[in-house]
Order: C-alpha cells, then sequence, then structure tokens
C-alpha cells in the first residue's frame, strides 16, 4: 500500500471524537474500505461508527466518494484512483 492514493476524509462533527477535533484526516487506501481502515488507525474506534458487525455501511451512515455516493458504486470495495476526498455523513 505505499503506492496506494492519498485520501483526505472528511469527519462530521458528531465523530470528531475520534479525530481529537480534526474536521479532516489524511490516509491512504486502494479502496474506500482500506481508507477507512486506515482512518481507525489514526482514530482508534471510528471504525465502529462507519461499518456495522457485519462488514457493510452502517444505516447511520453515508459515506461519498468525490461527490458520488458509495451506495451507487461498489460500496466499500469502490477502487480509489487519484488523490480524492472521503465525506462521512451521519443522519
Amino acid at each position: 500500500m505505499l503506492d496506494a492514493p492519498v485520501v483526505s476524509v472528511h469527519i462530521p462533527p458528531v465523530l470528531r471524537q475520534y479525530s481529537h477535533g480534526q474536521d479532516a484526516v489524511t490516509v491512504s487506501g486502494e479502496t474506500v474500505g482500506e481508507a477507512l481502515e486506515a482512518l481507525d488507525h489514526e482514530c482508534p474506534g471510528i471504525l465502529h461508527e462507519v461499518v456495522d458487525g457485519r462488514g457493510g455501511l452502517s444505516p447511520r451512515m453515508e459515506v461519498f466518494l468525490g461527490g458520488r455516493p458509495i451506495g451507487t458504486l461498489a460500496g466499500l470495495s469502490t477502487p480509489i484512483e487519484l488523490e480524492e476526498s472521503i465525506y462521512l455523513i451521519r443522519h
């Protein structure tokens, strides 16, 4: 994953306790799921809020890669091709 794309993950206010108040965290990953795992390494516990116990997206969350909801793409397996932004939205 050394050459994996770099993404900025934008954290909603309700989850910033995990990111020490930061509104965005930079991580890398080949897929959205890998980037979220890397985010959990930087912000322990946040993945539990984003992913459900079965490994799917929590019903309380929406995740966007750029302006596209990952639910309309390949979900957590959506590849990241360029430096992009991931937006976490909590209901």
